[in-house]
């Protein structure tokens, strides 16, 4: 049944993720009512949930316009099970802001392979890369992969080596003026943003390192795949997907060394996963075994959602 709603890219397929997210989002939300006392806080609420289904929207998007899939949801599927699985991620509004500017980053690195207006798409890149910071202080590592692009696409140009560099002087001037205006200390800002730590204590209950238990076994499960069929990716094809597999490197480094952890900050993993995750599934000849994972993942990311409520 999953097979069959979700192997075509039909209106169907995007109704049904929409529909289950926003119920998803909603039982999260009346696990804590405080919120509808306030009009403001329901604004803004409804809004981080637009925000959560464009950064859903903007992964498919992806997917197709690089022809990281071929007219499937597969990739959709299971960025939307993973959010099921880690539903503290729907609670913090800075990783919301945070993730869709690290998915808009990631939209113009991946799209530089085309090598189409290259300077602009470094330059949108780096910006939404800075932009991350301000939410969620890691992100900076991203920036490794605007210039891994342009050794590989456009390093024979120098002035693709200096973009970066004005995006970074054009986010610290708002920033500035910005603090200005609201008394932001920024040595402290800063100083406070890039500490590490590698405590994991921070499991609420149970079912929380059971969902980052399962995530992990499929992250091994689908990586594996990957790089044991990167010799069968065409060679032009070949660098897109080394950069997959470089992002969901730098999500799980993110998660690591943030010392303010939760299982939230695993949504920088998502994205390449999904990918992975939708190419394993694509590629799986037999039906009832692509069924029976589809299945699978839904099955524990509701019932641990369930359990945690």
């Amino acid at each position: 049944m999953l097979v069959n709603l979700f192997s075509k890219s039909r209106p169907i397929g995007y109704v049904v993720i929409g529909l289950a997210l926003l119920t998803i989002y909603f039982l999260q939300l009346i696990s804590d009512l405080s919120w509808l006392q306030s009009p403001a806080v329901v604004i803004e609420k409804s809004f981080l949930f637009l925000i959560v289904i464009f950064s859903v929207l903007l992964v498919q998007f992806i997917t197709v316009k690089n022809h990281l899939a071929v007219n499937n949801l597969y990739s959709l599927y299971l960025y939307a099970c993973f959010l099921i699985l880690f539903p503290t991620f729907f609670s913090d509004a800075q990783l919301i802001i945070g993730n869709l500017l690290v998915l808009l980053a990631l939209r113009r690195i991946i799209s530089l392979q085309t090598l189409n207006e290259s300077n602009l798409k470094i330059f949108d890149a780096s910006l939404w890369i800075f932009l991350a910071t301000l939410f969620e202080s890691w992100t900076i590592l991203y920036f490794a992969m605007v210039y891994l692009a342009i050794i590989w696409y456009v390093s024979n140009d120098y002035r693709n080596w200096i973009i970066p560099l004005i995006a970074l002087l054009t986010v610290t001037i708002l920033f500035y003026t910005y603090s200005l205006f609201y008394g932001i200390d920024l040595v402290a800002f800063w100083t406070d943003k890039y500490a590490v730590g590698f405590n994991f204590s921070y499991f609420e209950n149970i079912y929380q390192n059971l969902a980052l238990s399962f995530l992990a076994t499929l992250a091994v499960l689908f990586t594996v795949y990957q790089l044991m069929y990167l010799k069968n990716i065409p060679s032009n094809q070949l660098r897109l997907y080394k950069n997959i597999v470089l992002c969901f490197i730098i999500g799980s480094v993110i998660y690591i060394i943030t010392p303010e952890k939760s299982n939230g900050l695993l949504v920088f993993t998502f994205f390449p996963l999904s990918i992975i995750g939708g190419n394993f599934l694509a590629s799986t000849p037999v039906k009832w075994v692509k069924e029976t994972v589809m299945i699978t993942i839904l099955a524990v990311s509701l019932l641990l959602f369930l359990l945690k409520l």
